[in-house]
């Protein structure tokens, strides 16, 4: 991409006597340029494509680069505030949805940023706006701060983690099924009154996460680290890309922790193991002067292992026990995720479509909407009462079959205690299975009784399994709600 950028540069700049241009390739760590060697610093549009510790990173290293007084030209994709905001909001919502149809990723509209350069070490000379301010040019220019010749840290203001809005903060978490990022920003967080012997503890910036992270370290003096998780939990972004060696360079990096604190140990949660390659970090080196361990599982244990430091963790440390409350939690979010994510325009089309074919009896097709409700619900009910039933496998085409099997039970005892029609309930039978099998596969990457490349051998013959129950489940309960009364 930076050698298709410059050579258009190349081309489409004029050439001038008194002028040379110099093109090469640098990175926002490495600008390829001597310090306070600038006068001037130009970026185009290239802050929104990176997250807000990389935004830092850049920042930094600019003001290492110019000269004292020099400047540094922005213009880069805001996030506008009043009405313009929600009007903003909807054009990314469908700009982003065009971008993961093409499998592009996603910029990063600016939000914090006049808190980054304020921090770090630059002043606002001038501003201009576009777009209702949703495109802005800005200079900025170096400065110096109490006579110090370094560009300083940002810090993000902690958010609450106690009170009835952290709550809900929670409870949004769990009733969105998990679709809607609610992310903090990332940084570097205090829980009490750290010095520069407290442990460092290392999470997501999941509101969630971090939430119960901080609750749990109550009392507690530790640095806590908040990776740029994408506003995704430890264990999912684990799974993916968010949460590995990468963004753990990038959040020490940024927040500068090697300044703040003599302790070498950085205690990562277990469940980041599966994105964390331990022997690829460059342990005990200048950028990164820290070991890592791997601390307990669940945070609440967070304050018994860092009094008692045990060599080897318990099992109730180490073993991610995927008990009631937790499957009910899981069970809650699942629901809500098919509910937005599955099933809803589903059901929407349904309904319109049987209205359209019969508008008399509006009710009779409240009723079949209801239905299907109470079917898509219900697998997610046995999963968070049964589960431990399925334990004698580890492999989820195994439960997804298992599962469908007491689903097509259940719901047909249901079934018949309501409308005593074995028609109904024969044609409706595989859908009953169905219903229950890509239930279980969907709830396999809450439940930790596996690992995503289990998961990933198992999905190609699941996908088939799933394509033949799904059509043929479909078109028998078609059949069922047009001639059964």
């Amino acid at each position: 991409k930076n050698f298709q950028m410059i050579s258009y540069a190349i081309k489409n700049i004029p050439e001038k006597d008194n002028i040379s241009l110099l093109y090469q390739i640098g990175t926002i760590r490495n600008l390829q340029v001597p310090n306070k060697s600038q006068d001037v610093i130009i970026s185009t549009f290239m802050l929104s494509e990176l997250g807000p510790l990389q935004q830092q990173i850049f920042l930094r290293n600019a003001w290492n680069a110019l000269k004292p007084g020099g400047r540094l030209l922005l213009a880069a994709e805001f996030i506008p505030s009043g009405v313009w905001k929600i009007i903003f909001k909807m054009k990314r919502w469908f700009y982003n949805k065009k971008l993961k149809k093409f499998n592009i990723e996603k910029t990063n509209p600016l939000e914090h940023f006049y808190d980054y350069f304020n921090q770090i070490g630059f002043q606002k000379n001038d501003e201009k706006e576009w777009t209702h301010g949703s495109i802005k040019a800005i200079e900025l220019r170096k400065k110096f701060q109490n006579g110090k010749n370094k560009p300083r840290f940002y810090r993000p203001v902690p958010p609450k983690v106690k009170g009835i809005l952290s709550q809900f903060k929670i409870w949004r978490c769990l009733f969105t099924g998990q679709i809607d990022n609610i992310p903090i920003e990332p940084g570097l967080y205090k829980s009490g009154k750290p010095d520069e012997k407290s442990p460092v503890i290392v999470t997501a910036n999941y509101s969630y996460t971090f939430i119960k992270v901080m609750r749990d370290l109550d009392e507690i003096d530790a640095w806590v680290l908040c990776i740029d998780s994408n506003g995704i939990n430890v264990w999912c972004a684990a799974r993916g890309s968010e949460f590995g060696n990468k963004k753990l360079l990038e959040a020490v990096e940024a927040t500068g922790l090697k300044y703040f604190t003599t302790n070498k140990i950085i205690i990562l949660p277990q469940l980041s193991a599966g994105g964390i390659s331990k022997p690829n970090l460059p342990e005990n080196t200048d950028n990164f002067p820290f070991k890592i361990k791997y601390g307990p599982v669940w945070s609440k244990d967070l304050k018994e292992y860092l009094k008692t430091q045990p060599k080897k963790k318990p099992d109730k440390m180490k073993i991610a026990n995927f008990t009631l409350p937790h499957r009910v939690r899981a069970g809650i979010t699942h629901t809500t995720f098919l509910l937005r994510k599955v099933f809803f325009f589903p059901l929407l089309i349904t309904f319109f479509v049987l209205l359209g074919l019969d508008i008399m009896n509006l009710m009779d097709k409240v009723w079949v909407i209801i239905d299907l409700i109470v079917w898509i619900l219900f697998p997610n009910l046995l999963l968070i009462l049964f589960y431990p039933l399925s334990n004698f496998t580890r492999n989820f085409i195994v439960k997804s079959i298992f599962f469908g099997i007491l689903n097509f039970f259940f719901l047909a005892l249901i079934t018949w205690s309501l409308r005593t029609s074995f028609s109904y309930i024969f044609l409706n039978s595989v859908f009953f299975f169905w219903i229950g099998f890509f239930t279980t596969m969907s709830f396999s990457g809450y439940t930790m009784s596996t690992n995503p490349r289990e998961i990933q051998n198992e999905y190609p013959l699941f996908k088939k399994l799933n394509y033949i129950f799904l059509i043929t489940g479909v078109l028998f309960t078609i059949i069922s709600v047009m001639i059964i009364k």
